[in-house]
């Protein structure tokens, strides 16, 4: 191609001009739509072709993914005024944020998204601590980029000469594109609607994202960058007040083993009048209460929501940060008391990202799915298989040498529970007024506990024989799901209005027990037969150390003394001085507002201690 002068002074435009800037426009279209789909082909761990094949039968996928590659040759051909050097820098640029994205995926089982280009400093880090290297593919990827380069410099040599045609083309190129991703790329329901939703699993949210290419999701993931803000946050205060506190080591002679495991959809109904069992399904359950500090949790959560009441127990914390990167947690507390941490979960790692974020809050290991419960059985595992492997994962922390902070997240009694009928044990006691399918459900549901209630002994009766001092929390995330609209609960007759303070106390409370085998009561001196408070998730680590006698960190000692003013910290109530209330007193209103401060500082400052 000739070089086209367009004339500054009168403004002719040459036909020939036009035809050959339309030809550019199109060999920059097809330049563009092979590094979409080179995109497509690192978009996922491994080559997935029923998904690739996917990703060009969605017209709107497509068009999410081309136009911004597309605009960007676009807008570099005008910079440069070079094809050549716009589909050179165009197509290195996403080749390597595609082979960066492919290897997030194999290691961590998390897309690169925008916010690590905001966190460079910690994926730096992270992206030391694995191997990564080009395979055949790549290079063969690489060595084409580098061939159409020479190819286009050759033979593609159109140019626009005039400077002020050339910055009236780049300002609309700028406004097209600000017009489009403010009108589109950040869109939810678009978001929601494109990629098949057939080849993923939908609750995956790295699925979610495979499922849209690369490029499109990479933009949209702009949304997560920016931070809650919390009205009227005050960091100088927060420092101020954690400044005041002080960092307790727990003594050596008192570091005994803490087993924690949340127990899935885990309540008593046995303390609601009016429900009536065939079976008792609480059997071990109400025995280890009678030999342990027990109290009740009221949790922020209802049918759902594990991970709230889940990470609150790790961090104190009634309101969380985003977990993208090393957060201060009490599992770090424990690490730097040289404990062995550890976690495990029967299910996917990838749910709620606890593969990552388990990692982040300073777990030494977790134990999911994928890197090992699959390898045993297919199935997600019972309670009582599950308590194996912590006893397993004890076993080798004693022969290290080293005390034990584990916690557990249990899968058994996830809901939603079976219509039909399950099982031929009527554990629930039959009333006219129980509807078959409702009954069922609930009758489901109270085998499940029943399994549970076997399990508990199992463990329990373990450490009991143990001679190295353990403790053994646990407590539930919250109530089961009976049926929509809580009809189950209405059936039995259980208050669970939230109008009134006991139909919001019957919605979500649920137990906690700490238990002590012999060894640690004569280490720690404690009975482990009182009756604990009733408390919010985020201060039951604080209750733990408070009844152990242990100080903690800056930060535990600062929520010790929060507790001492509310322990209950809920969206709903409060509970002060022994009463639940909607309002704190004049006292504490101002607790409260720094302890919103401290906590949002606390959990968005990574500080490694010791």
């Amino acid at each position: 191609m000739k070089n086209i002068l367009l004339q500054d002074k009168n403004f002719k435009i040459d036909k020939k001009a036009v035809l050959n800037g339309i030809l550019t426009i199109f060999i920059i279209g097809i330049l563009s739509f092979l590094i979409m789909s080179m995109t497509f082909i690192f978009s996922n761990a491994s080559f997935n072709l029923p998904l690739f094949q996917s990703y060009f039968r969605g017209k709107w996928l497509m068009m999410m993914n081309f136009i911004p590659i597309f605009l960007l040759m676009i807008f570099l051909s005008l910079v440069f005024n070079r094809l050549w050097i716009s589909f050179a820098i165009t197509s290195t640029l996403f080749f390597i944020m595609s082979v960066v994205n492919k290897y997030k995926l194999i290691y961590r089982d998390e897309p690169f998204m925008f916010i690590d280009l905001k966190l460079v400093t910690e994926s730096m880090d992270m992206a030391q601590r694995y191997e990564i290297n080009l395979n055949m593919d790549m290079v063969a990827i690489l060595l084409g980029i580098v061939l159409i380069t020479i190819i286009s410099k050759k033979f593609i040599t159109y140019r626009i000469d005039s400077n002020r045609v050339r910055i009236v083309f780049i300002v609309f190129t700028v406004i097209v594109g600000t017009i489009i991703s403010t009108g589109f790329y950040f869109d939810r329901e678009i978001y929601d609607y494109v990629g098949d939703k057939e080849l993923i699993n939908i609750w995956s949210q790295t699925q979610q994202f495979q499922s849209k290419g690369f490029v499109y999701p990479f933009i949209y993931s702009v949304t997560d960058v920016k931070d809650r803000e919390l009205e009227g946050y005050d960091e100088d205060r927060a420092k101020e007040i954690l400044a005041e506190r002080s960092y307790s080591d727990i003594p050596e002679e008192e570091k005994v083993n803490i087993i924690a495991i949340m127990l899935e959809s885990y309540n008593d109904f046995t303390k609601f009048d009016g429900v009536d069992l065939n079976v008792d399904i609480y059997e071990n359950f109400h025995k280890l209460q009678d030999e342990s500090y027990s109290g009740t949790l009221i949790t922020n959560v209802f049918g759902g929501g594990t991970i709230n009441t889940e990470w609150s127990f790790l961090t104190g914390y009634n309101s969380h940060p985003r977990y993208i990167k090393d957060t201060n947690s009490f599992v770090h507390y424990f690490s730097e008391q040289g404990y062995r941490t550890e976690s495990m979960h029967p299910n996917y790692g990838w749910f709620y990202n606890r593969r990552n974020v388990n990692e982040y809050l300073g777990f030494h290991n977790f134990d999911y799915y994928e890197n090992k419960y699959e390898d045993i059985q297919e199935e997600f595992l019972d309670d009582y298989e599950f308590f194996d492997y912590i006893i397993e994962g004890y076993e080798k922390s004693k022969v290290e040498g080293k005390p034990y902070f584990h916690f557990s997240v249990t899968y058994q009694n996830h809901g939603p529970y079976p219509f039909d009928k399950m099982t031929d044990i009527d554990y629930l006691t039959r009333k006219p007024e129980y509807t078959g399918g409702l009954y069922n459900i609930i009758n489901n549901y109270m085998s499940g506990i029943k399994k549970t209630d076997e399990a508990i002994k199992k463990l329990i009766d373990y450490y009991r024989e143990e001679d190295e001092p353990t403790v053994v929390v646990f407590f539930g995330d919250h109530n089961p799901w009976l049926g929509e609209d809580a009809t189950g609960y209405k059936m039995m007759g259980i208050d669970i209005d939230l109008s009134n303070e006991e139909g919001f106390v019957n919605y979500y409370e649920t137990p906690y027990i700490i238990w002590g085998n012999q060894r640690a009561k004569e280490v720690l001196n404690r009975e482990f037969k009182e009756e604990g408070n009733t408390i919010s998730p985020n201060f039951l680590m604080a209750e733990l150390f408070d009844y152990l006698g242990w100080g903690g960190n800056e930060y535990m000692d600062y929520i010790k003394y929060v507790k001492e003013n509310f322990d209950v910290n809920h969206d709903m109530y409060f509970k002060e001085d022994g009463e639940f209330t909607r309002k704190l007193s004049d006292e504490s209103f101002p607790i409260w507002m720094d302890f919103n401060f401290v906590q949002y500082y606390y959990g968005r400052n990574f500080k490694i201690n010791k």
